[in-house]
């Protein structure tokens, strides 16, 4: 759509100039008297980055719509911003408009009065290295008056090492070079802060006699961008566990909200139990559990959405509420999380100190996409969780005797196999014992597979109950088992065996039907020799067992 011509005669007349800047901060159009105030045409600045303009007044316009578009404007949403520094829209793509005019005069390298209007900090530094003029935004950001500031060095407001840090970029400032950075610098007065900085050198005659410097405090905005980039990591990580992941997705939230203590919470029907929990003013810890009507999060799961505040004892919500009562936590905001479509629990963080702001609509969507994040780490954890007992379930079943339950043969040669590395690295001794049912096959015979099934049970059952923590019996087939005595010497073992043959004598099992039977078991020990396999071991205890039922069965020998 062309422009009419009055449109060109009034730009002309005005010395007024439009820079459209895409948001990949490149100029797509220029209209408007560009060759006097920047000293191109339009067609020659379409292209080029703000930053290769040497015009200060572009400079600054840049910086104002950089910090304008980080408020909290929701995506298709415009602004306007104007004042007697400058004009300065946002549009709905995203992009940003800045208007130059000529009225804007620089007066003796110092942007003067139109400074003070403008919502980024500027500052006039001169060859010294001294302030020799400070705008309202960077007296209220340092907290030291203009006068106080007028000739102070640039060291006075900094620490020791930040100042040594940005020395250089000042020697090239006063060399002539534009320079442009992103740091964390301290103050004098203790903060830390990110800042975005320019420093646009001051020419006169020809030579540097200071340079401007146009300040952008990016703390927050670095730790938005840290706290998304946590995020989105943090779901995706497989090298750490879900404790640390929600840790460091709490702190970030913290020093992102500027709040003192940050909760991932499970409900259980009416208890508030803390999973995950971070701060540094309170003692709170994952296991502690409270009254859910006594929280605030009982009224934010009541509206099934992110609820807030920041003056709970000025909201008629909140001021009556047993929370506030009994920790006067004065700002609050949490979200419900969700598992398999039901609330699992609460996200929330809160701090005894009001804010001075309410929460924005960006602040309210990161803790939103928090919760989706927490959500999906906890989703992960269940599913890992599930997996793990599965496995942990199929490995037993592998290693268990269909049966009885005890360990098999499987587990029995894994077992035996780290006793035996225990034994030859550090001398820790055992025994083993093979243990036979006497006469088992009449068993069979007379009273059926079904009644030698409850006689292997029991049997299973009864030398389980008669060892030590640490000893272990298996089943390695028919009516063989094979007890392992940790710790033990053969004198120490032969006692226990006897007193396991002695309990299995004691007692009766109950067969099918009603009928009590009573059993004798032979057993052959032997005790591990240093460097002796497993085979060998087994052989020796084996070939006792087959003495002990020669013997006359229901005895045990040593071999």
């Amino acid at each position: 759509m062309t422009q009419p011509a009055w449109w060109g005669e009034v730009l002309a007349l005005s010395h007024s100039a439009y820079l459209h800047i895409s948001r990949d901060r490149r100029i797509i159009e220029a209209v408007g008297d560009t060759q006097t105030l920047l000293g191109r045409k339009p067609e020659d600045v379409v292209g080029m980055a703000p930053d290769e303009l040497k015009d200060i007044r572009a400079r600054l316009g840049v910086a104002v719509a950089e910090c304008l578009n980080r408020r909290e404007i929701r995506p298709g949403e415009t602004w306007g911003f104007e004042d007697g520094a400058g004009c300065y829209y946002g549009l709905a793509d995203g992009s940003v408009v800045i208007k130059l005019t000529a009225s804007l005069q620089i007066d003796q390298g110092i942007v003067g009065r139109l400074a003070d209007q403008l919502p980024v900090m500027v500052a006039y530094v001169d060859r010294m290295g001294r302030f020799r003029f400070n705008n309202q935004a960077y007296v209220d950001f340092i907290g030291i008056s203009r006068e106080a500031l007028y000739g102070k060095p640039v060291s006075a407001v900094l620490d020791a090492a930040s100042y040594d840090k940005i020395w250089p970029r000042f020697q090239q400032a006063f060399s002539g070079q534009e320079v442009s950075y992103e740091d964390r610098i301290s103050l004098a007065d203790g903060r830390t802060h990110y800042f975005k900085v320019q420093y646009v050198p001051d020419f006169l005659d020809g030579e540097v006699v200071g340079f401007y410097a146009i300040i952008q405090d990016i703390t927050e905005y670095r730790a938005m961008i840290q706290l998304l980039r946590d995020i989105h990591s943090g779901v995706n990580r497989t090298d750490i566990g879900t404790h640390e992941i929600i840790d460091t997705l709490l702190r970030d939230a913290l020093a992102y909200l500027g709040l003192d203590i940050g909760l991932v919470s499970r409900i259980i029907d009416d208890q508030y139990i803390v999973q995950w929990a971070a701060s540094e003013v309170a003692e709170i810890a994952p296991g502690d559990t409270f009254v859910l009507g006594d929280t605030y999060c009982r009224l934010m799961l009541d509206v099934e959405d992110v609820f807030h505040t920041t003056q709970a004892g000025q909201d008629a919500r909140v001021s009556g509420h047993p929370c506030y009562q009994q920790f006067g936590l004065e700002t609050y905001i949490g979200v419900p999380l969700h598992l398999n479509s039901e609330v699992w629990g609460t996200l929330n963080f809160s701090s005894a100190r009001s804010r001075p702001h309410g929460f924005g609509q960006v602040e309210i969507e990161l803790v939103r996409l928090m919760a989706n994040a927490v959500e999906r780490v906890i989703a992960d954890a269940a599913e890992i969780e599930q997996v793990r007992q599965e496995r942990d379930r199929l490995a037993d079943k592998a290693s268990r005797d269909y049966l009885t339950r005890l360990p098999n043969r499987f587990y029995l040669d894994q077992h035996v196999a780290r006793l035996i590395r225990a034994h030859d690295a550090q001398g820790t001794p055992f025994s083993l014992a093979v243990i036979d049912i006497d006469h088992f096959k009449r068993v069979n015979d007379t009273h059926g597979h079904d009644a030698g099934d409850a006689v292997l049970q029991w049997l299973g059952a009864r030398i389980s109950g008669c060892l030590r923590e640490g000893d272990i019996v298996a089943r390695t087939g028919g009516e063989e088992f094979v007890v392992v005595l940790r710790g033990s010497h053969a004198p120490e073992a032969i006692k226990a065996m006897e007193r396991v043959r002695e309990h299995v004598n004691a007692g009766t099992v109950s067969l099918p039907g009603g009928t009590e039977l009573g059993i004798t078991i032979s057993g052959g020990l032997s005790e591990h020799a240093r460097g002796e396999p497993f085979a060998r071991l087994f052989k020796r205890a084996d070939t006792a067992l087959y003495r002990a039922k020669r013997d006359g069965r229901d005895r045990v020998c040593h071999l």
